[in-house]
């Protein structure tokens, strides 16, 4: 497995073909609790299933100002990772963090975002930040054990129309400077 930089029209098609998703037991429901909110762990019975559409995929690539593809030694996409630069408030925001299925849990997400965050610090951006969903118990795992923090949430951000009425916005954030 080798990290290479992501390039569109070379990998559009596998951007167009990657299965990105997830499925867990564990999601978070997020309560509002006057000008609040509380977010409650929930175990489901039945799995909670998310795939994303990857014609997105491009899209997030070509707004991107760093973008890296974990590649197989047959040439497949098994992983890529995008960074957005914000000059305003100099941030970066992480866009896009996926590993294939058949390599999760081989320290591939780990890999890509550690080439990530050193990116985002190189090109001075004081923080780095996200959003997932809450039902991506998975993820917000792996980003609370890489150093990030819950930030904030938006129980308004996606269209009902396309995804789950459980999934809210949630952000985390993880401080570069010293």
């Amino acid at each position: 497995m080798h990290l290479r930089p992501l390039e569109l029209p070379r990998d559009a098609d596998a951007l167009s073909a990657f299965d990105a998703g997830y499925d867990t037991h564990l999601l978070y429901r997020v309560e509002r609790q006057g000008l609040g909110f509380v977010m409650v762990e929930e175990r489901r019975a039945e799995p909670f299933h998310k795939r994303y559409d990857a014609e997105g995929f491009a899209e997030d690539v070509e707004d991107a100002d760093f973008a890296l593809a974990a590649v197989t030694d047959d040439g497949s996409l098994a992983g890529f990772a995008c960074v957005r630069l914000e000059g305003w408030n100099r941030s970066a925001e992480l866009s896009a963090l996926f590993v294939a299925p058949t390599h999760k849990g081989q320290g591939l997400g780990r890999r890509l975002l550690e080439q990530a965050v050193d990116f985002a610090r190189a090109s001075g951006a004081r923080c780095l930040w996200l959003e997932t969903q809450s039902s991506n118990h998975p993820a917000i795992g792996f980003y609370q054990k890489s150093g990030f923090a819950f930030s904030g949430l938006n129980t308004v951000l996606y269209d009902p129309r396309d995804t789950a009425p459980e999934e809210v916005a949630l952000f985390f954030s993880r401080p570069l400077e010293p």
